[in-house]
């Protein structure tokens, strides 16, 4: 389904400033255009670049009922990412143009400062790639596409200099499980577009996997109220032993990585070195907080994800 001209989000205005470059030269040397002009002019310049205000994408259809169900259940987390991104590397809220007139979430936590540039610019350009996949799939949806729901940033804890990692980790290994489960649900182009977009958010999640062990983080089951413990996942801590260099991951305390087959076949991760599965529910159990069945809202969600699959 294309996105009819006036349901496309539109161009966010960019302050007015020196341009030595181009937007299109400027956003091919990405992490110079997020430094340089700042990570709010970068990303409404960034929004202009991307097309934001075109009424087509060439590479997402949202084709039918189903499919724009759980491209709008995508958005939701997309929602979840980008405010919570936004809000740790500038201070603010999304520009309006992402929400859809949704609500401005609670709980938002203060700018937070990186422990050296490069961990900035890191954190940065994934701000950047969030808010380009709200967009992407604002625009693809149209007049289909949910509102940013009510979000509660703080709903495990106040985000600080101290946790946010544990929640960037969290929402990232959430994300690609989430595309990795809705895959089979797609189709056409809606499969390359989320095999595109989950191919970014590994990159996310490994960068964030490894930033974790360098710095000793504490692995998000920590966080109070993280639910549930499913043990598709493998917390970031590697003992620096033979067996598990040779062997790769074997045990839930060890490995970079969450690809430790749990032997179910069909369900979740059946083959070593894939990445797990999660079902809509079982995603809606993490951000709301709860898995009893039949939950509808929650934990980052107060008041429910909006769209047609919200419920647990």
């Amino acid at each position: 389904m294309a996105a009819s001209p006036d349901s496309a989000v539109p161009p966010v205005d960019m302050p007015a400033q020196p341009a030595p470059r181009s937007s299109l030269q400027r956003l091919a040397d990405r992490r110079s255009f997020l430094t340089g002009a700042g990570a709010v002019s970068a990303l409404a310049a960034g929004a202009a670049v991307l097309g934001c205000g075109d009424s087509t994408l060439p590479y997402v259809d949202a084709a039918s009922q189903p499919e724009i169900d759980v491209l709008n259940f995508a958005l939701n987390l997309e929602y979840l990412e980008a405010t919570f991104y936004s809000y740790i590397v500038t201070g603010q809220d999304l520009n309006s143009a992402y929400t859809g007139g949704g609500p401005a979430p609670t709980g938002a936590p203060a700018q937070v400062t990186f422990p050296s540039q490069q961990v900035n610019d890191l954190f940065a350009e994934i701000l950047f790639d969030e808010t380009a996949h709200v967009a992407a799939l604002r625009t693809a949806l149209g007049q289909t596409a949910v509102a940013r729901p009510q979000l509660n940033l703080s709903a495990l804890t106040t985000i600080n200099g101290s946790n946010y990692l544990q929640h960037a980790r969290l929402f990232e290994d959430v994300g690609v499980t989430a595309y990795a489960g809705a895959a089979s649900s797609l189709s056409g182009n809606n499969v390359t577009a989320a095999a595109q977009i989950l191919a970014v958010e590994g990159f996310h999640t490994g960068a964030l996997r490894l930033l974790a062990i360098q710095q000793n983080a504490a692995y998000p089951s920590t966080l109070a109220g993280y639910v549930p413990a499913d043990g598709y996942d493998i917390k970031p801590a590697d003992p620096g032993t033979v067996a598990l260099a040779q062997a790769g991951p074997t045990t839930a305390n060890g490995g970079f990585f969450a690809t430790l087959a749990n032997g179910t076949t069909g369900q979740n991760n059946s083959y070593n070195g894939f990445a797990f599965q999660r079902t809509a529910s079982q995603v809606l159990a993490i951000v709301y907080g709860s898995a009893t069945a039949g939950t509808a809202k929650g934990g980052f969600f107060p008041n429910g994800v909006n769209g047609n699959i919200k419920a647990v």
